[in-house]
């Protein structure tokens, strides 16, 4: 089972990838980094994708419909995408058996990054990574 840094350095493999993190959402710190950075700052970059995902995870608005019990410690998101002109940003929630509230930052270069693939891939990354 990958730890951080093994698993940060097979998502920099994908295609397109300019950049990765691991981000802790309640505290906004990134846990690791690899590549690029949006902006050129890794933290900074953490923190603002950090709010980003508290509010998805914390809002019911973006919750299964199914999903009426809020009990489970479980985060009712699986992951974020944002594109723009040049880019994709994915986030994807890491299942862990503490509190959930670490996920996973992809940075993807628009014109050579695969969205698909790279969903596929950071949602088998999640299942995997260790953390502690």
């Amino acid at each position: 089972m990958p730890g951080i840094d093994e698993c940060l350095l097979e998502a920099m493999r994908l295609p397109g990838a300019r950049g990765a993190a691991v981000v802790d959402w309640t505290s906004g710190l990134a846990l690791g980094t690899v590549g690029e950075s949006p902006g050129g700052d890794h933290e900074t970059t953490a923190a603002e994708a950090a709010e980003l995902a508290r509010l998805a995870a914390e809002h019911r608005a973006f919750a299964p419909e199914e999903d009426a019990d809020w009990s489970d410690a479980a985060c009712p998101v699986e992951d974020l995408i944002i594109a723009n002109r040049d880019s994709y940003h994915l986030l994807r929630f890491v299942p862990t058996t503490f509190d959930s509230s670490v996920f996973l930052h992809l940075w993807l270069a628009r014109s050579e990054g695969n969205l698909a693939l790279a969903r596929i891939r950071l949602g088998e990354m999640a299942g995997r990574l260790v953390l502690g």
